[in-house]
């Protein structure tokens, strides 16, 4: 995996900081913080898992239900106090979900290996797995309804992509600082840290 190289300070903009005295004396001088994440990484090939309530994408990266289905379990992964939160309920299929799938925001979506979680009728959760150019298979969101009753989801969800990601070194994602349930379940998969990163907005 690429690391962003260190932007100097008098450039305007968004940049990713790798080391911890930069990204301090960055926001000292006044810029503003943006995200504090880890770069994980998990080795390939791994064994695959295979689980009936996981529908994949289409080829076209068409959902295998409508995306109006899929905002509660969003919603509901990612509450106002989660780190990672996304606001806009059902706008946030045009402002986000189709950016990362058909949109091809970050690398186009490896159809295969992305899913929806569904049982008894009702979505809750999903892995979006693209391939980002530069990089390879990298997951731009994984989510699932924190309901007890779907506990150890994201764990399977992963072991469930990873396993059909046939012909890859690597599988890449990254976990924002603070979100240590998230952290622990990637290292149950395998995932692990590559490196850490401040992406900063420059005053």
């Amino acid at each position: 995996m690429s690391e962003t190289p260190f932007v100097p300070p008098h450039l305007v903009g968004t940049v990713s900081i790798y080391d911890a005295g930069e990204a301090e004396a960055l926001l000292a001088e006044g810029a503003t913080l943006q995200r504090h994440a880890h770069q994980m990484s998990l080795a390939l090939p791994l064994e695959g898992y295979d689980d009936t309530e996981f529908l994949p994408f289409a080829p076209d990266a068409t959902p295998p239900v409508p995306w109006e289905a899929v905002i509660p379990s969003f919603e509901a992964a990612y509450p106002a106090e989660h780190p990672d939160h996304v606001p806009g309920g059902a706008s946030l299929i045009d402002s986000y979900l189709i950016p990362y799938t058909a949109g091809a925001e970050l690398g186009s979506l490896i159809c295969h290996a992305s899913a929806l979680a569904m049982r008894d009728g009702r979505v809750y959760g999903g892995i979006l797995v693209v391939d980002r150019p530069g990089e390879g298979p990298w997951v731009c969101d994984i989510w699932r309804d924190p309901d007890p009753a779907y506990a150890g989801a994201g764990v399977k969800l992963l072991r469930w992509a990873a396993g059909r990601l046939t012909g890859f070194a690597a599988l890449g994602l990254v976990v924002t600082v603070g979100n240590d349930a998230a952290l622990r379940a990637y290292e149950r998969v395998g995932f692990a840290i590559e490196s850490t990163a401040w992406t900063v907005r420059l005053p």
